[in-house]
Order: structure tokens, then C-alpha cells, then sequence
């Protein structure tokens, strides 16, 4: 479940204009070439059209824990595909 937090912390979507609020997500990033998966980020949410804004040291922190590896609570595996045109 997700977490709200409807303090002002990040001004108004540079997309829409609409309210930006603060929520705790799942967040999957590429870094290094790897995806991880981090739980319980907090991100902005444009309540208008969904737009993300990630703070600057939040995502200092998500790359560094990418990097070490040291609070890795679990691994998963992933399927992948590759797109194939319709005919």
C-alpha cells in the first residue's frame, strides 16, 4: 500500500501544473548497466497526470546503494523479450 504525504516538498508538475504530492514506491532503476529494485522511495506524484519527480539525493542514495550491494533483501528474476514487428 502506498504511503501519502501531502507537505509541499515538491512545488507544482512541471508538466501539467498540477499538485505534487510525496509517496512511498517501488522504484525499478538501470545503474550500471543492472536493474534494481528499491522499495519504499520517496517520490512525487503528480495527482493530475502521474508525472514522477525524484529528488536529487534521493536518487545520490539509490545509486550509491545500487553500487554496494549492501542492502540487497532478496533477488528475483526477471523475463526477457524481445519485440518482434506484427506481421
Amino acid at each position: 500500500m502506498q504511503k501519502t504525504n501531502n507537505k509541499a516538498k515538491y512545488g507544482r508538475c512541471e508538466n501539467c501544473g498540477g499538485v505534487v504530492v510525496e509517496k512511498r514506491l517501488t522504484v525499478d532503476r538501470r545503474i550500471g548497466g543492472k536493474l534494481h529494485e528499491f522499495e519504499d522511495v520517496p517520490v512525487g506524484v503528480c495527482r493530475d497526470c502521474g508525472q514522477r519527480i525524484y529528488k536529487g539525493p534521493v536518487l545520490e542514495q539509490l545509486e550509491r546503494m545500487a553500487r554496494s550491494e549492501t542492502n540487497v533483501k532478496k533477488t528475483i528474476q526477471v523475463p526477457v523479450s524481445r519485440f518482434k514487428r506484427a506481421v
